[in-house]
């Protein structure tokens, strides 16, 4: 088998992984107008990978129930309301990988980050494989995508979660919950206003998380029912993994390489 698809998959997904590094780097010195500028830049492959995933359940449906002959083919098949829909999800979710990407602080967790891609595409490749005999050719690509993605993001929330774990974290057992949360929140910095807000906003959901925790479960680790509990107070980490995914399904679908054949299959 071939690796050169695979390679030229994981160069896109690796200079989308790049410049969600230079956002890294600027976010917080960025004026309002440039924040803006890559809130949209974010949210066009999310809206496209939402969308591309809502066509195809409606094409699905529409084949099943409807008739083909049938003007609800036309008036059902998705437009503008659709793409307004996957915009709007969009941009909520850009904006949850936004601020996770500009709090996001540790070389392991970029590590993460970085080899969920390879992994993704591999796995791609064996799920395309496995059901090209079994899948309509109009939905083998979203199928194997939607089960690459899977473990994959299961793998990069695990790792993510993994690494929150491993951090050292202000100790907050013996003090007000108003107290935890402005400790961290007063150090979020930022030069658009916007951008302060949403930091110190998660910064603040962090506070929480991590006082109802140390309240509830003083030593993470101590017990399975503890570190249980610390994996749930980490969950807001699975919509981030969520997002991340759908910008590089999305990056994907831009770029042309989503409908392409992984290398190797003969179909």
């Amino acid at each position: 088998m071939s690796f050169g698809g695979i390679l030229r998959d994981a160069l896109c997904l690796c200079a989308l992984l790049a410049l969600a590094w230079l956002y890294h780097l600027y976010a917080r010195v960025l004026p309002t107008p440039a924040l803006a500028a890559a809130w949209i830049g974010a949210a066009l492959p999310v809206a496209c990978a939402l969308h591309y995933r809502a066509r195809r359940r409606r094409r699905a449906f529409l084949a099943t129930w409807v008739a083909p002959e049938s003007r609800l083919q036309r008036w059902l098949a998705g437009g503008a309301l659709m793409w307004t829909r996957a915009l709007l999800a969009a941009l909520v979710l850009a904006a949850v990988l936004l601020v996770g990407l500009a709090r996001t602080r540790h070389a392991e967790a970029w590590l993460a980050l970085l080899a969920a891609l390879p992994l993704l595409l591999v796995l791609r490749v064996f799920a395309w494989r496995a059901l090209r005999r079994d899948i309509a050719p109009g939905f083998l690509a979203m199928m194997s995508w939607r089960v690459a993605a899977l473990p994959a993001g299961v793998a990069l929330l695990a790792a993510l979660v993994a690494v929150a774990f491993g951090q050292t974290y202000p100790d907050f057992s013996g003090v007000s919950l108003e107290r935890a949360v402005w400790h961290l929140v007063d150090r979020e910095h930022a030069r658009s206003p916007y951008a302060m807000t949403l930091l110190q906003l998660a910064a603040a959901q962090e506070g929480l998380r991590l006082w109802l925790a140390q309240q509830l479960m003083p030593a993470p680790g101590a017990s399975l029912v503890q570190a249980l509990g610390w994996t749930i107070t980490l969950a807001a980490e699975a919509l981030f993994a969520w997002s991340y995914l759908l910008a590089c399904h999305g990056a994907l679908i831009i770029a042309g390489a989503h409908e392409r054949a992984p290398p190797g299959d003969q179909r």
